[in-house]
């Protein structure tokens, strides 16, 4: 129990809170081991907001901070590594690599990652889905310890480390000409907005998708994939709630169904609540008569 914060992303509870490492047998979880980069961006995101130093009002958290916190869709990966992947990427000799027995020129890569300076993964950002398919090769479905770091993991310090990207390595640039490769054959422009290629589909309607990987260090998560040979999204961020108790009333909450309520296409809630998680939106919910009563939603019907 703690006053600040405390908080899990899918590893192991040793670090609810880093101020107070947990102990406990390895059959629970491991300990003094590298954590995910969701992790690290959950520790880092939590204290910053204690501390006041994200940018929004106040410290500490309510649901309107909470909110934009998750929707904010920044990547730890981004952070750690876009700008030594920039700067090797403009090092790279006349812009040419040679991988898989492909010539691949990634000189246009360069200034587009190098104005994604968000590093965020909201539906507007450009450069973006770039970085995911780079870090998608570079990373290849290894834990972010096998990554080429010069920095190792230390457990004395496992919020910070590892960091600082070896891009003298090959598997570095070999990954970057792969994800320039990939986006050229399928078509798709270096600089596409996210809302271009991260669609969901709903009764033919394709919803744009903010959010992305687990392994970018993304809060909301997001997995991209096909659904009957057609890009679409296969996993990640359902049902999402955010609850404030207090001492002065009833619990206060805030909900989205990100698939929607209603698998039946011709229903009002097939899409409506996708749209919503789409926008950033929210539902407000009611547990009491009164709150109930104060919904400009209410319908009332007398059955006599």
């Amino acid at each position: 129990m703690r006053s600040d914060f405390v908080g899990n992303a899918n590893d192991s509870a040793w670090l609810a809170n880093p101020a107070q490492p947990l102990a406990f047998p390895r059959v629970m979880g491991d300990t003094a081991a590298p954590r995910s980069l969701r992790t690290q961006e959950l520790i880092l995101t939590a204290q910053n907001r204690i501390n006041g130093t994200d940018g929004l009002p106040g410290k500490g958290f309510t649901p309107q901070t909470m909110g934009k916190l998750l929707f904010a869709d920044n990547s730890r990966a981004a952070d750690l590594a876009l700008s030594a992947t920039v700067t090797m990427c403009r090092n790279v000799p006349f812009g040419l690599v040679l991988v898989d027995g492909n010539l691949v020129n990634v000189s246009e890569a360069c200034p587009v990652l190098a104005a994604w300076t968000s590093h965020d993964y909201t539906t507007d950002s450009r450069g973006s889905w770039l970085f995911a398919n780079y870090w998608s090769f570079l990373s290849n479905g290894q834990g972010v310890e096998k990554l080429p770091w010069r920095v190792p993991f230390d457990p004395k310090d496992p919020v910070h480390t590892p960091n600082s990207l070896d891009t003298g390595s090959s598997a570095v640039r070999d990954a970057l000409a792969r994800a320039v490769l990939a986006l050229r054959t399928a078509g798709i422009p270096l600089n596409a907005p996210l809302s271009d290629v991260q669609k969901v589909s709903r009764g033919g309607e394709q919803i744009p998708i903010h959010g992305s990987l687990g392994q970018l260090g993304v809060l909301n998560v997001i997995t991209p994939g096909q659904v009957d040979g057609k890009p679409d999204i296969v996993f990640g961020s359902s049902f999402i709630q955010q609850v404030r108790f207090t001492a002065a009333g009833p619990p206060q909450a805030l909900s989205v169904l990100a698939y929607s309520q209603s698998a039946d296409p011709s229903s009002p809630h097939h899409a409506d609540q996708t749209r919503l998680f789409s926008a950033g939106g929210w539902v407000t919910e009611r547990f009491t008569e009164e709150q109930i009563a104060a919904s400009p939603e209410l319908r009332i019907k007398v059955l006599n």
